[in-house]
């Protein structure tokens, strides 16, 4: 049986036929499918290239092919390309195979309004778009109305769906609640390979002063700007406080300038982009995490974080409370009470101890074999269904 996978990313074609992914889903992503299913189908957007950029991956290979949509951006680019954009979906959705939108997505939204009543789908529901939009992603004017819409759609879409996973534990499932007979899991879509936890948690002889930041710089949505402020604070208490910030984005200039203005460029090393089997170097060397997030799904950087035993600091957002013990979660935006659970534990050489111990054994549960059996078994439980449905017609 044929899988067919929408998904938001944005690849690129060479005119050999192959699909690239300058980071995220490349070939091996898309073989958890193949576990249960014969072929993936990947649907998103695709934008032909005369050739491949030395840092690409590819996407394509045995059992997992692409189907192209549109190659827009933004939503002028969406308005513009949406006959073709629409044209290429019912041509998608009329295939034969399970379909399956990874959610929130735009395009999956436009998919399942063409969907006739009796088409049966799966959603893996990987963020919130009432976090997002809360944010003000949008403007001032339409985030309202965004969030409202996107807020309901998805609802809707997980009510009606043969099947919804989710990748946090309570928090997407009590805004986003499946159906009544929608068949329901939860799993993350983040799969450490066991090379990637380490064997022991750590033991601190000394107070934490090198602090890390994993993240994109392209929004604002895990708040570096606050994290900057809330650091200053920390240099002001203590000059020997250094900070790491992993990641790149159109944002990055003005939050070097504002280190600056703070008068911490010193004590902040800006890395920008570097490969994901990079990160583990810098988590390794740093004495703990923080990721002062507006929205999140349930964020990698954490698990990564906590499967190098790192002591982690969080916001009350997404699935960030499932991870990491609520003494060291703070609201969103809230420069002071960042600053207070930082220096707190940052000078208690006991509890950062005891939360390397605690994150570590955590982290266990992303571990890919873990994960794996859970995913397997709500791939198959939709699999079967779908048979079934199919049989009755």
């Amino acid at each position: 049986m044929n899988v067919i996978v929408n998904c938001e990313f944005r690849f690129y074609q060479t005119p050999d036929g192959n699909v690239w992914t300058p980071s995220s889903f490349k070939y091996d992503f898309w073989l958890r499918y193949t576990e249960v299913f014969d072929q993936v189908t990947v649907v998103a957007r695709i934008k032909e290239v005369p050739e491949v950029s030395s840092d690409w991956l590819q996407a394509n290979g045995d059992q997992v092919s692409f189907h192209a949509l549109p190659h827009y951006i933004g939503l002028i680019g969406l308005i513009s390309s949406l006959p073709k954009l629409i044209k290429s979906l019912k041509t998608i959705i009329k295939s034969d195979g399970l379909l399956l939108f990874r959610v929130p997505s735009q395009t999956a939204t436009i998919a399942t309004w063409l969907l006739k009543k009796n088409r049966p789908y799966a959603v893996e529901v990987i963020g919130d778009p009432y976090d997002v939009f809360s944010t003000g992603v949008g403007g001032k004017l339409a985030a309202p109305f965004l969030k409202a819409f996107s807020t309901r759609t998805l609802q809707k879409q997980c009510k009606n769906a043969l099947g919804a996973s989710y990748v946090t534990q309570y928090y997407l499932q009590n805004r986003y609640p499946p159906g009544v007979n929608t068949i329901a899991n939860f799993y993350s879509s983040i799969m450490l390979d066991e090379t990637q936890i380490v064997d022991t948690p750590r033991t601190y002889q000394a107070k934490a002063r090198k602090l890390v930041f994993v993240g994109s710089l392209e929004q604002m949505y895990k708040a570096p700007d606050i994290l900057l402020k809330a650091f200053a604070k920390l240099v002001n208490e203590d000059n020997h406080y250094q900070l790491t910030m992993i990641g790149a984005g159109q944002h990055l200039p003005s939050l070097e300038e504002n280190a600056v203005q703070l008068n911490i460029q010193n004590n902040v090393n800006f890395v920008g982009e570097i490969k994901s089997n990079e990160v583990i170097s810098y988590l390794t060397q740093a004495d703990l995490f923080v990721l002062p997030s507006r929205t999140e799904g349930l964020p990698r950087a954490i698990i990564e974080a906590m499967a190098q035993g790192l002591p982690c600091v969080g916001t009350i957002v997404g699935g960030i409370p499932e991870l990491i013990p609520e003494e060291f979660c703070v609201p969103a935006d809230d420069v002071e009470s960042l600053f207070t659970v930082l220096s707190k534990l940052c000078n208690n050489v006991d509890e950062l101890t005891n939360q390397s111990a605690v994150n570590l054994e955590k982290s266990k549960q992303y571990g890919n074999q873990f994960l794996s059996e859970k995913r397997k078994g709500f791939y198959q439980a939709l699999k079967d269904q779908y048979t079934e449905i199919h049989r009755k017609n």
